[in-house]
């Protein structure tokens, strides 16, 4: 059940929700004093606290909200305030009437080329002006990029930016999104302002092939990002009018910061010397999609033209909704014990669960530690936890039963450990220094993450292998672990 809509957050009253993220909700809200519509996105009273290790978000928060403030720029969404009440941190911005680029890129018509260079033009102006003085966003992506009503381009979120002079968001924390941010973002390299270029380099590949150039389960995107280099968007796409821009991003997209462009206008620059045709300043009017209210009922996403049909075109090939995707049940595994994990995740996430659970039962050794696994498919924090506690439809217990236990053989010369045993200080010392033959540098970062979402052993191990790319030995790396923590 959704949460309620607060009356009002701080001296703001309340008219609407905009959208929600990870780190809270954006609503839609009213400037009593200058008698202005605002967007406030507040951040989750979970999110506040400090830790020993870390300054606590909320003063993060604050430090970066006033540096974005200081940030007047047509492309950028201004930064009015921050605040704190009794439930929670807020962040009050300008209300800019329109829709983020994430509507754009799924929408059924593709972005034409003259289109993507018109947006990718102002993002550059605009990161540009910020790095100038001293802001570096660190988290560009579709759902940080507006476009307002009169087809401009505006960045917002950078009120969880960090200036190029503040250490208090340099933690043990990886802050971005996966997919969008730059190695060195994982690495716990130092991020200047070409972790943004980077971002944009990805934006760009999206915009014009659909699909990010890193997909995959968070640890595999890290993976890619940091070892492995993109397919050519010309190969991707199959289309050789898109060739130039192979040369654009293979720098912004360098994994060496030193490779990459040094700033965002060296970027721009270069980018529209591509350009075949006049572009125009904003994107025009006639493929502006018009703005909306979470709740409120979606216009249909697609540009068009005058004289045109409003009707959205037709799928040639209706795409079946039910029917479950042909995968093998992994060797060494009982079909049916799989099979009531793969029910029960359906209930969740549809026909994909068999995908899910059979892929993921790949090296691991016991329905547990599947269900560890794909558990993070389900968003709704609660049914993740529900399904997490049962096994066969009974609660979870710490000794093993024959449904939990099923497994097939272990990995040669690995150490058996006792089902449901916790994890101990160090092991993620020792779990980071046997996967550093297996990951290198982000491997402390992958045994961090993943020792965050588990309490036993077992979990942690197989939260691990449940990130791993297809191209490695999830059995050796098993048996690295298991050796570790023996």
């Amino acid at each position: 059940m959704p949460a309620a809509i607060p009356q009002q957050v701080g001296p703001y009253p309340i008219r609407g929700v905009i959208g929600s993220g990870a780190m809270g909700m954006v609503y839609l809200a009213h400037d009593p004093d200058i008698d202005r519509p605002v967007a406030i996105k507040t951040i989750h009273r979970r999110l506040l606290e400090t830790s020993d290790n870390d300054p606590s978000v909320a003063a993060r928060f604050r430090v970066e909200a006033k540096a974005a403030g200081r940030l007047t720029h047509r492309n950028i969404v201004p930064v009015y305030q921050f605040g704190e009440d009794s439930d929670c941190a807020y962040i009050v911005m300008a209300y800019v009437a329109g829709r983020n680029l994430r509507d754009y890129i799924q929408a059924p018509r593709k972005l034409e080329v003259p289109q993507v260079l018109c947006l990718m033009a102002q993002l550059l102006d605009g990161l540009h002006y910020a790095h100038e003085r001293g802001v570096v966003h660190r988290d560009i992506k579709p759902a940080n990029l507006l476009i307002a009503d009169d087809g401009s381009l505006k960045i917002t979120d950078f009120g969880i930016a960090r200036t190029e002079s503040s250490n208090l968001t340099r933690g043990s924390c990886v802050i971005g999104s996966p997919g969008y941010i730059a190695p060195e973002q994982y690495t716990d390299s130092d991020v200047d302002r070409r972790v943004d270029v980077f971002s944009a380099g990805v934006l760009l590949y999206q915009m014009l092939s659909g699909a990010t150039p890193f997909v995959g389960t968070d640890d595999a995107i890290m993976y890619k990002i940091v070892y492995e280099p993109h397919k050519p968007l010309s190969q991707v796409t199959g289309d050789p009018a898109l060739e130039p821009f192979d040369r654009v991003l293979d720098r912004a997209l360098a994994k060496d910061p030193a490779q990459r462009y040094p700033t965002a206008m060296a970027m721009r620059t270069e980018l529209l010397a591509l350009a075949t045709q006049a572009l125009p300043e904003v994107l025009p009017a006639s493929i502006v999609l018009a703005p909306r209210l979470e709740g409120q009922e979606a216009s249909p996403p697609v540009a068009r033209e005058r004289g045109s049909s409003a009707t959205p075109p037709t799928p040639s090939k209706p795409l079946p909704a039910t029917s479950p995707p042909s995968v093998p049940v992994p060797t060494g595994w009982d079909s049916a014990a799989l099979a009531e994990v793969e029910r029960e995740l359906a209930q969740h996430v549809g026909p994909v669960a068999r995908v899910l659970v059979r892929r993921s039962a790949r090296g691991l050794t016991s329905l547990a530690a599947v269900r560890q696994a794909v558990a993070g498919a389900i968003v709704d924090f609660d049914a993740r936890e529900r399904f997490l506690a049962t096994a066969g439809g009974a609660p979870r217990t710490g000794a093993a039963s024959p449904a939990t236990a099923t497994h097939f053989q272990a990995a040669p010369g690995s150490t058996q450990v006792p089902l449901g045993a916790p994890l101990r200080e160090g092991d993620v010392d020792k779990a980071a220094a046997a996967l550093l033959s297996s990951l290198g540098p982000i491997a402390r970062v992958v045994a961090r993450r993943c020792a965050a979402k588990s309490q036993t052993r077992e979990e942690f191990v197989a939260s691990v292998l449940g990130q791993l790319t297809p191209s490695m030995d999830a059995h050796r790396v098993q048996a690295d672990l298991w050796r570790a923590l023996g």
